[in-house]
């Protein structure tokens, strides 16, 4: 529906609390924008992998322009209840810019520095973490652990801070990167001692508050029970953050600054205004705020002050940090030079939003990106109904092990025929493939067995097999008690997948450890020479119920094969094979 200019001149000045050039439309009963532009094809992308289980909101702007603000799935599946941009759920580690922020705006008030050391602010600090410096708190460089218990224990400041201060150093402050979590707990301390309120007083009244931002917070906030989404973890109600674990003011000190804000994606757009210079953090400060120091473990990125930065060869700079408990997940991504921002955030395990980057991208800025294909589900069917489908389907040579999330089945793929099947390989396929299954195999047998050449003859002229087989062999060590590496099947890697830009085919491989599992992806090259290990999900597919007993099954990666099935008492049929519920 169109919006008269005056009400739209309303929602502008006082509904959004962003730039009055912002242009807002706005249906009535949800506040959704209209996708506008390349909006409309972020959209088109969302709500096609929504019937593949993503359920959550996000915002986009384009020039301090609303191009899709929008939610999808539910936030509560139980009582279908659905995702909105006014759904709030927790931001995860997207809490660490918010106290990068803070420190700032006290620095900026002569109430800190960052470069004070922690003996300014804690007594009996061990001698070996006396130069740690807020700096190196914010960047990850102090040589702290990650944390020290579960997000849930109710465990106060001072149990807390005992409790880190005897953990050995991971390497001498200053020299190295290591996530901590808890060291951007301390820096919660530091901003309460230098501020004298507390963590989330400070941040309401000298950030949140300017911003309009009346939904953001721990506890602050008066929101609707209802309007909180609830988190699914492989397909089962997880609950919420909120008050899990936490103590009479808020989150306990293994959470507090550094994760577990709640939010709504309308609440971050406000938000991402203070990076372009709308808020109360100065110029100065800003690009403080949003410069990289310490480079991070993937070779290209460094970490600020609670915010990630690289240099994208296509996108320009960037400026970014994800967040995640496992269930709740969510992503603040920002391109200064193209002016282009998005905050997303979802409830479910099976779709991280985070694994959405790319092709949010790809779908805003490039013509030739494929869409899934949309599928309507059969609203009629009942979670309870599907949840019977539940468990492992075998056939003579592969096997589908289903798992029910919500009404959808996800189902793990077993085997080259499976993968054959489902992917439709070629009669040409299937022969390449088998051959480098047969080569895989023995590479994971002479792995198993320790031997230091494992790759011998099937790396390129110019590198040293050894060197990539020292790469699994020391993982493998890392790892302890290696049960077994099970070679399930290989597969092309299509334009616009993946692994496409590392090489033509992957064979996937099954790691398992006594404590855990890994999932390998051997990419090779098409003269059959091995090109990387690269991380990545299990192959699968989604099967979504169109009515009738019958499904669609689709595969959530690009180039989102498709097929049909259909159930038969304990059986799924896929055009010429079955799969019963019965092991051969």
């Amino acid at each position: 529906m169109s919006v008269p200019k005056i009400l739209l001149s309303l929602v502008l000045c006082f509904g959004l609390g962003v730039s009055k050039n912002v242009t807002y439309l706005a249906r009535a009963q949800n506040t959704e924008a209209v996708p506008i532009g390349m909006g409309k094809n972020i959209d088109n992308y969302l709500s096609g992998i929504e019937a593949l289980g993503f359920s959550g909101a996000i915002v986009v702007s384009k020039k301090d322009k609303i191009i899709l603000s929008k939610g999808y799935g539910y936030a509560d599946r139980e009582n279908r209840i659905i995702f909105t941009p006014q759904t709030v759920q927790s931001n995860g580690s997207n809490t660490k810019q918010f106290t990068g922020a803070a420190i700032l705006l006290l620095q900026s008030r002569h109430q800190l520095s960052v470069n004070d050391s922690l003996p300014l602010y804690f007594d009996n600090v061990p001698k070996d973490k006396q130069q740690i410096t807020l700096h190196q708190l914010l960047t990850h460089s102090s040589g702290l652990v990650s944390g020290v218990g579960p997000d849930d224990e109710a465990i106060t400041f001072e149990t807390f801070f005992k409790r880190i201060m005897k953990e050995p150093l991971k390497f001498e402050s200053g020299t190295a990167y290591n996530y901590s979590n808890a060291g951007y707990s301390i820096l919660g301390k530091v901003i309460e001692k230098a501020a004298g309120v507390n963590y989330e007083t400070f941040l309401n009244e000298n950030l949140l508050a300017p911003m309009e931002m009346e939904n953001t917070g721990y506890v602050i906030p008066k929101w609707v029970e209802e309007n909180m989404a609830i988190g699914y973890r492989k397909g089962q109600k997880w609950g919420k953050v909120f008050k899990k674990g936490w103590i009479r003011d808020g989150p306990n000190w293994h959470l507090r600054a550094n994760g577990g804000l709640h939010t709504t994606t309308e609440d971050m757009l406000r938000w991402s205004r203070m990076l372009a210079g709308q808020g109360v953090l100065d110029e100065k400060d800003i690009e403080i705020w949003t410069t990289g120091y310490v480079p991070e473990s993937n070779g290209y990125s460094k970490y600020g002050y609670g915010l990630v930065t690289y240099d994208d060869p296509k996108w320009g700079k960037v400026v970014t940090h994800s967040g995640s408990n496992g269930i709740f997940t969510s992503e603040f991504f920002w391109l200064p030079e193209k002016d282009f921002f998005f905050y997303i955030h979802g409830n479910s395990s099976i779709v991280p939003v985070y694994t959405l980057q790319d092709n949010i991208l790809k779908a805003a800025f490039e013509g030739s990106f494929k869409f899934p294909r949309k599928i309507g589900s059969d609203l009629s069917i009942m979670p309870v109904t599907v949840r019977k489908k539940e468990g492992r389907y075998y056939n003579e040579t592969g096997s589908i092990e289903l798992m029910a999330d919500d009404i959808r089945l996800i189902g793990k793929l077993y085997g080259q025929s499976t993968f054959d099947l489902l992917l439709e390989h070629s009669t040409e396929q299937k022969a390449e493939f088998e051959n480098l299954n047969s080569t895989t195999r023995e590479v994971m047998k002479r792995l198993e067995l320790g031997d230091e050449n494992a790759f011998e003859n099937l790396v390129p002229n110019n590198v040293d097999s050894r060197d990539f087989t020292g790469l699994f062999l020391d993982r493998i060590q890392r790892m302890g008690d290696l049960q077994s590496l099970t070679v399930i099947g290989t597969f092309e890697n299509t334009y616009g997948s993946k692994f496409y830009e590392y090489g033509p085919y992957t064979t996937f491989v099954y790691a398992k450890f006594k404590h855990w599992n890994q999932y390998w992806n051997l990419v090779w090259n098409e003269d059959g020479k091995y090109k990387g290990n690269y991380s990545g999900p299990w192959p699968e597919f989604t099967f979504i119920p169109v009515g009738n007993g019958k499904f669609i099954g689709m595969r959530g990666v690009y180039p989102w094969n498709t097929i049909n099935a259909q159930f038969h008492r304990e059986c799924l049929f896929i055009k010429q094979a079955s799969f019963c519920l019965r092991e051969y």
